[in-house]
């Protein structure tokens, strides 16, 4: 069972990379959900949720955050997550065969991966949320 719902997120990840999830579409989509967030527009983190029930926010952004920091702010929290980072040059580098990186995230891991602000952070998980 485990297996099966392993390759249906990678199959959904897969599908939005092939969609052409793009940096400026994605974070429009979710100042669009959080129309109302008040962190000044060059602190932000766009954190976003792929499969339904989708989901979005607005994070400021502060020296040395992290991505455990930021799974943990979220509904996500205790969750393994696989998490994509798109920043706003990256449309100038990917090229129409180049691979989006995922990072796979356990409930207990501490990823060192540098966050920048402005960044769009996507979690996929293979669940629905439970609010707790």
């Amino acid at each position: 069972m485990r297996a099966l719902i392993a390759i249906s997120v990678l199959l959904v990840c897969t599908a939005v990379q092939a969609a052409g999830l793009k940096y400026f579409g994605c974070r429009k989509w979710i100042e669009q959900q959080c129309a109302t967030n008040t962190t000044p527009q060059d602190e932000r983190l766009f954190v976003g949720r792929i499969l339904p029930p989708t989901w979005a926010s607005i994070v400021r952004f502060h020296r040395g955050v992290t991505l455990r920091e930021i799974i943990d702010g979220t509904p996500l929290r205790g969750k393994t997550v696989l998490v994509r980072v798109m920043r706003p040059d990256d449309s100038t580098k990917m090229g129409l065969f180049t691979r989006p990186t995922y990072i796979k995230v356990e409930p207990s891991d501490k990823p060192n991966y540098e966050l920048k602000p402005l960044d769009v952070i996507w979690l996929c998980d293979d669940g629905p949320i439970i609010e707790t």
